[in-house]
């Protein structure tokens, strides 16, 4: 309670205002378009060969081949080769998502104390400590964290809505929280 009251009397001397959740919802589904957008750009030839089944064959043959000439004895079937590259595939682009958002949300977080997203919003992420812009080491903790607290089914953004400065749990670990921009 002491920390939350020392907080409150520093962003009431400077001014600040803790950003309201709706803000920080809307920066939220920004980021997440635009990301989005970047991976199908980035991905998108992969996309199209997983939707398309002569792509998938293709894709198929020349790994087969590749496997053929190794050792045609140990060609796997038709079938389990198609569904194999399939996860691969898969979990190639869950694991760019992954890192695409952890240094999107890093590197912005650090070099202007905000995404895209909360630039839009007019709202910005700041160290409790310093009152600026988070370290390089507390965005990229941030950034790691919230991102797997996407993939958990956004269960830590639940302390937001009882938390009065409306922070997270990975804002609490990174000691950060988001505020207003100033005008």
């Amino acid at each position: 309670m002491a920390r939350d009251e020392a907080l409150q009397d520093t962003l009431d001397r400077e001014s600040l205002t803790p950003a309201p959740l709706d803000r920080r919802i809307y920066a939220f589904l920004i980021d997440a378009l635009l990301l989005s957008a970047l991976m199908v750009i980035i991905n998108f030839s992969t996309f199209l060969a997983l939707s398309e089944p002569q792509a998938l064959q293709e894709m198929h043959n020349s790994s087969s081949s590749a496997i053929m000439l190794k050792d045609s004895a140990k060609a796997p079937p038709l079938g389990q080769s198609i569904e194999q590259k399939i996860q691969e595939q898969i979990s190639s682009l869950i694991m760019q998502i992954f890192l695409l958002e952890i240094i999107y949300q890093g590197l912005f977080t650090f070099w202007y104390g905000a995404s895209l997203g909360k630039i839009v919003c007019k709202i910005q992420v700041v160290s409790i400590d310093l009152l600026d812009s988070p370290s390089f080491l507390a965005s990229f903790l941030r950034a790691a964290l919230r991102t797997l607290s996407q993939a958990v089914y956004y269960i830590p953004f639940i302390f937001a809505f009882s938390d009065t400065f409306k922070r997270t749990l990975y804002d609490r670990a990174a000691r950060t929280i988001v505020i207003m921009q100033k005008s």
